[in-house]
């Protein structure tokens, strides 16, 4: 699911709008990569290290789930012009105009499907790693947004477009809350690389899956709740619960037909320090 999830976090609401000077001035890091804890305005640059626990499933479509773990690393680096961050396999840009209109460029490498994640992959093959370039724009409007996304990659994996908004809550000096929403679609060739069946693969499929070849469109509709608690200046924890409702064509794949689920579910808990 982190291909479908995240991308419309990836700038987030100006803190001004909330009255709290003693929190971050600006948010605008992909949520993911624990975005809450931006280094102090003085500074031109920050890391972060941190690890959790996240559950999600063994493969798109799967109806079953595996828990891992998650560590990372966030350095970032910002001024005037914005800020250039590198998280994981990921290197952005990002930057707030105006207090309304945020803007946000990320290269990274796309997951890829590996035969062993689940025995009812048997047959199909591994899937080659590629680059995704996600650009990503959003309007922030008090605590409420919308936004939209592209995201073009390399080989196979086609085109992913988003579409949709979210809210951002502070409860408490400490608590920062934040509720997305989105709609997805991609690519034919997008949703024949991850849910298609090619004559070969089903020929080989220990699984029994027939051929099946999508059209594009439609992909799923998301929504995802994430919350960081600030313990310190430096410590702070954060969790995620993210549900994925397949759509269209990708609804209609062997894989999600014969034992997956349209119905996609993660979460994940985790502790970060900000050096």
């Amino acid at each position: 699911m982190k291909a479908t999830l995240p991308a419309l976090c990836l700038i987030t609401l100006p803190l001004t709008a909330f009255g709290q000077s003693s929190w971050p001035d600006h948010i605008d890091i992909d949520l993911g990569f624990r975005n809450s804890a931006t280094q102090p305005s003085d500074r031109a640059w920050g890391l972060r290290l941190g690890a959790g626990v996240e559950s999600e499933p063994t493969f798109q479509g799967s109806d079953s789930s595996e828990a891992n773990i998650d560590p990372f690393v966030v350095a970032q680096w910002h001024g005037e012009w914005g800020r250039l961050f590198l998280s994981g396999a990921g290197l952005g840009y990002s930057r707030v105009f105006n207090d309304r209109f945020g803007l946000l460029l990320n290269l990274e490498a796309e997951d890829a499907r590996a035969e062993d994640d689940d025995s009812r992959l048997r047959g199909l093959g591994d899937q080659k790693e590629e680059l995704e370039l996600e650009i990503v724009g959003r309007y922030y409007s008090g605590p409420w947004h919308v936004g939209a996304s592209i995201a073009p990659a390399t080989g196979d994996k086609g085109l992913v477009w988003f579409f949709g908004g979210g809210r951002t809550w502070r409860p408490t000096d400490a608590l920062f809350v934040t509720i997305n929403a989105d709609l997805s679609g991609s690519s034919a060739s997008n949703q024949r690389t991850d849910f298609g069946i090619s004559a070969q693969q089903a020929a080989n499929s220990e699984f029994g899956y027939s051929e099946y070849r999508p059209g594009g469109g439609l992909k799923s509709f998301g929504l995802e709740l994430t919350a960081d608690y600030k313990l310190s200046d430096r410590w702070f924890v954060y969790a995620e619960l993210g549900y994925e409702r397949l759509l269209g064509d990708v609804a209609d794949s062997p894989l999600v037909k014969m034992g997956g689920s349209v119905n996609q579910a993660e979460a994940a808990i985790g502790l970060y320090f900000q050096f």
